[in-house]
């Protein structure tokens, strides 16, 4: 291939690049100003100024588009806070608070609507396992119940569905949402901790107890 070959060949790849990104930022924009729960194809490729096969061209399924679209938010938008203890959760949930507050519309389509559902999906998936590790130190010698309900619990606390429902239920503010998910993350990972300590104290565990053997004694 030739030095103009290959130019030529980039500023295609460039063009791409920056065609999907537009056709992306488009659908992040309908769901935001849509009531709709679903997001029409044409209402995107219309805000997007390309056809509605060009779409298609950059994503072959709108399992694809909606993935790339998290990707989006997540980077652009709302902004995934990394942590390693369960102790960050409630300042985390604050700063994100703030943000859900400066696109209100695109957190409410996130938590309430179906295409907002799917699109965070993905990273729904990834803040639930950095959850699974953080809380991990704290439930070593629980059971595999109460470590399933001490996970779910502080997941769905730092989410935007508790954000949205405060917010529209009980018409609070986000420093009063952020002040009650501290208050309820506290006084969960307090119990967690005690729960903790004195399983280990009385020697229990998550495993099953072993079963007895054919050759154990049976009390007379």
């Amino acid at each position: 291939m030739s030095t103009v070959e290959r130019h030529g060949a980039s500023l295609r790849d460039e063009y791409a690049e920056m065609t999907r990104q537009r056709i992306v930022a488009a659908f992040v924009e309908t769901l935001e100003d849509e009531e709709a729960d679903d997001i029409s194809m044409a209402a995107v490729a219309k805000r997007a100024k390309v056809a509605e096969r060009t779409i298609y061209r950059h994503f072959k399924t709108r399992a694809e588009l909606f993935a790339a679209a998290g990707e989006w938010i997540e980077d652009n938008v709302f902004s995934y806070i990394p942590f390693t203890s369960p102790d960050e959760l409630p300042e985390i949930f604050r700063k994100l608070c703030k943000r859900f507050d400066r696109h209100p519309h695109l957190a409410r389509a996130i938590a309430m609507t179906r295409a907002g559902r799917r699109v965070r999906a993905g990273f729904r998936r990834h803040l639930i396992d950095q959850h699974r590790k953080a809380m991990a130190p704290l439930v070593a010698h629980l059971p595999a119940k109460e470590v399933r309900q001490a996970e779910a619990l502080a997941s769905y606390l730092n989410n935007v569905l508790a954000w949205n429902a405060m917010r529209e239920d009980f018409g609070m503010t986000s420093a009063e949402i952020a002040d009650a998910i501290e208050w309820a993350l506290t006084t969960l990972l307090k119990d967690v901790r005690q729960r903790d300590a004195a399983a280990a104290r009385g020697g229990r565990s998550g495993k099953s107890p072993r079963k007895r053997t054919a050759a154990a004694k049976v009390p007379a």
